[in-house]
């Protein structure tokens, strides 16, 4: 028998092709898979015979019946193999452990900061990894493998972050995640962007389940995206996900860290709509919030606007305007079926959203021909890009097109 992370690797395409259909469609008769794969019934039988006998497939259930003897359905094996998913961002580092059919099992969650070195986070998340497999009684040996969902840029081949901004702690510059997880954990590694695993994960597993054209934004501290076009994950140069946010809004705006001026995380970020909210408190503009302004936050800014604050509802409502106009772009280009806008800002304020949205669709040179496109948080919200991490793992496994390698 191979080791546990092997798994995968003794199957032929067709056999992946088959287990990746009914972990996403199951339970599901043969008679139905022989209608969606076009194979013949005792081809299907073939293929199957390995995933049943390495138990990644089972019989759950009996079907109802047509006529005849009730069909038996058959479905991913939830108890035979588990992955472990991590969402690394600057804030925070999330991790949950799945089953094969994507159920979180369990999900553990600490803070990033100034003392979190990419050393004392390999470290963490390697003690929470065996923590939790402990709680939840599963043999090490099952588990199969790690996705990591983290921000870029990013070389995802040799699994380096290149230089992100914004963590608190000094070192993540040129960091070989990658190779120092698995050598900490000895289980194979899969790295990419946070946006593309959440994007894999609502398309395959979520609210996009079955569409082809899917585009989801997580609107925080940066403006992190990730699209799937066509069924294939669109990738930018160094596997930024940022890429959306740093397109021009405004071309003699303000300055932004990437060096050019007027981009769309400028006016649109957690970090932008704290500085201004700031700015107009100290040019003598009024707010309820009764806290120092270097004390206030982007919670108490959405909270407050919510509660109809003057000057908290006007800079949340401008940041999600432009916001909106550049999403409305994009739309424009993409054409998407859905588009998801999750994160800190859009779960913290309606606002935030009613109004992002509403100004993409009123620029939206599609307008008339589309109706409702978009969707808050997905079905996954705050744990989308560790799911998706997971969902990044196993599609890597079974050499799945719509990573777009």
């Amino acid at each position: 028998m191979p080791q546990n992370f092997e798994v995968f690797t003794r199957l032929n395409s067709e056999t992946k092709n088959l287990f990746s259909l009914i972990q996403k469609a199951g339970p599901i008769t043969k008679n139905h898979l022989s209608h969606l794969t076009g194979l013949k019934l005792s081809t299907l039988i073939r293929y199957m015979q390995p995933l049943e006998e390495m138990g990644l497939i089972i019989q759950s259930s009996i079907g109802d019946s047509t006529g005849g003897r009730k069909p038996a359905l058959f479905d991913v094996n939830k108890y035979k193999y588990f992955i472990v998913g991590v969402d690394l961002s600057r804030t925070y580092t999330k991790l949950v452990i799945t089953n094969l059919k994507m159920d979180i099992l369990a999900e553990r969650q600490f803070p990033m900061d100034k003392s979190s070195s990419p050393e004392k986070t390999i470290d963490l998340i390697s003690e929470l990894i065996g923590s939790t497999a402990n709680y939840l009684k599963i043999d090490p040996k099952k588990l199969i493998g790690i996705g990591i969902g983290t921000v870029g840029p990013l070389n995802r081949s040799s699994g380096v972050m290149i230089n992100p901004a914004n963590f608190e702690a000094p070192g993540w510059s040129n960091v070989p995640f990658k190779a120092m997880l698995a050598d900490k954990t000895g289980l194979p590694v899969i790295i990419d962007n946070g946006a593309n695993a959440a994007v894999l994960a609502e398309t395959l597993f979520g609210a996009g389940k079955g569409l082809k054209d899917v585009v989801y934004l997580n609107c925080g501290i940066g403006i992190r995206t990730g699209v799937i076009s066509s069924g294939t994950i669109v990738r930018t140069i160094n596997d930024a996900e940022d890429a959306f946010g740093h397109m021009v809004i405004d071309v003699d705006g303000e300055a932004c860290i990437c060096g050019n001026f007027g981009c769309i995380e400028t006016y649109s970020s957690i970090v932008s709509i704290m500085k201004r909210f700031v700015l107009e408190i100290k040019k003598g503009k009024k707010t309820g919030i009764s806290k120092q302004p270097v004390t206030i936050n982007y919670v108490d800014i959405c909270n407050a606007a919510e509660h109809n604050d003057d000057l908290s509802k006007e800079i949340i409502s401008k940041a999600a305007a432009i916001l909106g106009t550049g999403l409305a772009n994009f739309i424009n280009l993409l054409n998407p079926t859905l588009v998801i806008l999750s994160g800190p800002l859009v779960n913290h304020s309606k606002i935030f959203y009613n109004t992002c949205t509403y100004v993409a669709m009123q620029k939206c040179y599609i307008k008339k021909t589309k109706k409702n496109i978009f969707m808050r948080s997905g079905k996954f919200n705050e744990n989308a890009i560790a799911v998706g991490a997971a969902v990044l793992f196993i599609e890597n496994c079974l050499n799945s097109s719509i990573l777009g390698y």
